[in-house]
Order: C-alpha cells, then structure tokens, then sequence
C-alpha cells in the first residue's frame, strides 16, 4: 500500500504530532526526497540573482557552466555565489516545501581550493532545474 499525504498550512501542533507518528513508524516510512517540477519552481524562485544565474546558465548548457561565463570581469570572484542555494534547500525544509536531505542542484567543479572552473548539475537533474529556470510558475 501506498499513501501520500498533503497537507497545506498545518498548524505547528498538528505538524509535530505527525511527525512524531511518522517517526514512530520510520522503519516504514519512505520520504520522497525527488526534486520534482514544483520542488525546483520553488528554489529557484526563492533563490537571488547570481543563484539563479548559475542554475539558468547550467541547467541550459547540459548541466555545465564554467565560471569564465559567469563572470562579470576576468578576475572577478564566485565566492559566496552558491551558498543561498545551500540555504534555500534549508529553508524550503524548514517551511515544509521538501523533506530534509534533498540532493544538492549543484557542484562546484575545479581543482580543490581556491577558484572553481565551473559548476555541474547531476545529469538527471538537468530536465527539471531547465524547466524551473525557463519557465518557473507558482501553481503550487
């Protein structure tokens, strides 16, 4: 048997005793942690500009984008540049958009510290975070 439940708005009471029944029943409980269309729609919208560049850019380019392409001047830094996605996915755990522990959207690609050559969306992300980024409604 499979059941999903939705819940919209819960109260913090109801929330908490759900979770502690969920939690009572872990062992047979499998959290759905995919990101789908509207989980993605979600991000993106909630992340800034710079954040949402990187995905747009990668999402568009097979998954790929080098940091020469997101740079506004040669020298210029990416740091700090994917750090709100991190914190979006928190948030959006938080808020109850997703469950805690979903896969990162992307991956800083390069030889370690220091500059990152570009960044990398897992192949079978790549669908989604296109559709997100070209076309994000908020039907959800």
């Amino acid at each position: 048997m499979k059941i999903t439940v939705t819940v919209e708005q819960p109260t913090p009471e109801f929330q908490e005793r759900l979770l502690e029944l969920l939690a009572e029943h872990a062992a047979h409980v499998q959290i759905d942690a995919t990101w789908t269309k509207e989980r993605a729609e979600r991000l993106y919208l909630a992340l800034p500009t710079r954040a949402r560049r990187i995905i747009k850019q990668a999402a568009n380019n097979d998954g790929y984008v080098s940091a020469d392409d997101l740079r506004d001047e040669e020298n210029s830094s990416l740091r700090g540049h994917i750090a709100p996605i991190k914190r979006a996915i928190e948030r959006g755990a938080a808020s109850g958009w997703w469950p805690a522990g979903m896969e990162t959207v992307v991956i800083p690609q390069g030889p370690g510290f220091g500059k990152v050559l570009g960044y990398q969306i897992p192949e079978h992300l790549v669908e989604v975070f296109k559709g997100a980024s070209n076309k994000p409604s908020q039907d959800w």
